[in-house]
Formats: C-alpha cells, structure tokens, sequence
C-alpha cells in the first residue's frame, strides 16, 4: 500500500522532510542492519570451519574458530539492540496522519472511543 504525504507547507522546518525522502534514521537502520547480517554470516561461517578443521588440525584451530564466532555473535547481538534503538518507530505508519487516514479508510472514521 503505498502512502501520499501532504506536501510540507512553505517555511515548515519540523525537520520531517528530508532531501530525496530519505530519513537519516533509516539510512542508519539499514546500515545496522546490514551490519548485524554481516556479523551473524561471519558466526554461522567461522563455526562451520570450527567443524571441519576439528579433525583435520586438531581442538585448537577449532577452538579458537568457535571463539571468533562466539564474538561475532556478540557483535551481532550488540549491534542489533542499537538498532533498535536508532530505527523508526514503524516507519511511516507511525505518523498520526498516515495512521488516522489508514483507520479512516477502514472503519470510515478516526474515533477511537465512544461515549
């Protein structure tokens, strides 16, 4: 489903709209995002050379794969708890005008309550 936004009136400096609809916030969630791909790619991969070296080289390269993947795992874990931190809030769903119209064209009306 795809939202129209109102465009911003003139002296509006709400600091909403950015330069080619791109929020530095998702720019950021997706950077992290990204990251923590990365991190949890390099677990599954040094566990796996964990395993196949074990036989062939002996506990210790195993070990110390197993321990880079524990670590990678971490950073994961880290990177995605500053993710969600820095992520919008629901992205575009979460402006008041774009979740009153989304009721409004459901139910036929934005009350919430009644008396």
């Amino acid at each position: 489903m795809h939202v129209h936004r109102r465009p911003p009136a003139t002296g509006d400096v709400s600091g909403r709209e950015y330069p080619g609809d791109m929020n530095p916030r998702i720019a950021w969630h997706r950077v992290l995002v990204t990251v923590v791909v990365v991190f949890l790619v390099l677990t599954v991969g040094f566990y796996a050379a964990s395993v196949f070296l074990a036989p062939a080289d002996g506990r210790n390269v195993a070990g110390l794969f197993v321990g880079w993947a524990m670590f990678a795992m971490v950073g994961a874990i880290v990177f995605g708890i500053i993710d969600f931190f820095v992520r919008p809030l629901g992205g575009r769903s979460g402006d008041a005008e774009v979740m009153a119209a989304a009721e409004e064209a459901r139910t036929g009306s934005t009350r919430t309550q009644t008396r």
